[in-house]
């Protein structure tokens, strides 16, 4: 009768809003991704991922923590790729807070 969320998600066809539950999940998956790295704490929890359009994620972190991430863009980029199931995220852009 109902139908689990993640079929629904994995769907990606249910009208105009499809676009900003794609970018939802996205930025969870992100988030999760950076999450698992190996840095401290403090440090993770300064991260911040804001926006996915047009294949472009904006994460939200200090201009030290942006370089290190820089550094690690490819295997951020393969990490929430590979967990979202397609080559969505194309390009990170790091915003200063």
């Amino acid at each position: 009768m109902f139908k689990p969320v993640g079929a629904i998600i994995g769907n990606r066809r249910f009208g105009k809003s499809s676009d900003a539950v794609l970018a939802l999940g996205v930025r969870r998956v992100a988030q999760e991704v950076i999450n698992g790295l190996d840095l401290p704490d403090k440090v993770r929890a300064t991260i911040k991922v804001k926006t996915f359009k047009n294949g472009v994620l904006t994460i939200s972190c200090s201009p030290l923590i942006a370089a290190e991430l820089y550094m690690r863009s490819e295997e951020l980029k393969k990490g929430i790729n590979e967990r979202v199931g397609g080559d969505l995220v194309k390009g990170l852009i790091f915003k200063n807070i």
